[in-house]
């Protein structure tokens, strides 16, 4: 096959040799596109180096931002170990909690969850306020408080949806 190929080509070489080529030209056209590819390789690395720079650089501004939102105020365990201890005491409390009413798939109010995000709004203001006077007793008595508050509103749910469940069970039994 390769024979015939060849005696093929041979005996058409006039038809093929229509053009003279200009080698020079053509080197020279290859160079110009590889300096272009080469531009736009440069390009590339410069638009993925800025997007990079951009993402890293709002990344920065975001967590600098909630460092900062954290920083606005003074917690409790700033203070005192005995005010830290309370503050940590009723803090696992309202964790544990609000981790059995999720677990109960009960159906909360939305009334009920916007007053407690109310008193962790009222607890961040209550922080500044304290970042500003941090000797100021009402204001840690005030923050004691919230959390006292928080844990009895949770005490409350949860001794709703206990009562609910006792009434369903003796529901089930009676029927």
């Amino acid at each position: 096959m390769k024979d015939k190929l060849k005696e093929s080509v041979d005996t058409r070489r006039a038809d093929f040799d229509l053009y003279d080529a200009d080698f020079d030209q053509m080197w020279n056209n290859i160079e110009g596109d590889l300096n272009k590819s080469r531009w736009n390789i440069r390009g590339m690395a410069g638009k993925v180096a800025a997007a990079i720079l951009v993402l890293v650089m709002v990344s920065w501004g975001f967590i600098s931002f909630k460092f900062n939102d954290v920083a606005e105020g003074v917690a409790l365990h700033e203070i005192s170990p005995e005010l830290a201890e309370t503050e940590y005491y009723y803090s696992q409390q309202v964790a544990e909690k609000l981790s059995i009413i999720k677990a109960s798939n009960a159906g909360v109010d939305q009334e009920v969850m916007d007053n407690l995000m109310a008193l962790d709004s009222a607890y961040q203001d209550l922080k500044k306020d304290l970042k500003d006077n941090a000797d100021n007793e009402e204001v840690i008595a005030a923050m004691i408080d919230n959390y006292r508050l928080k844990l009895s509103i949770l005490e409350q749910i949860l001794t709703e949806i206990k009562q609910h469940d006792q009434r369903e069970q003796n529901n089930e039994v009676n029927i």
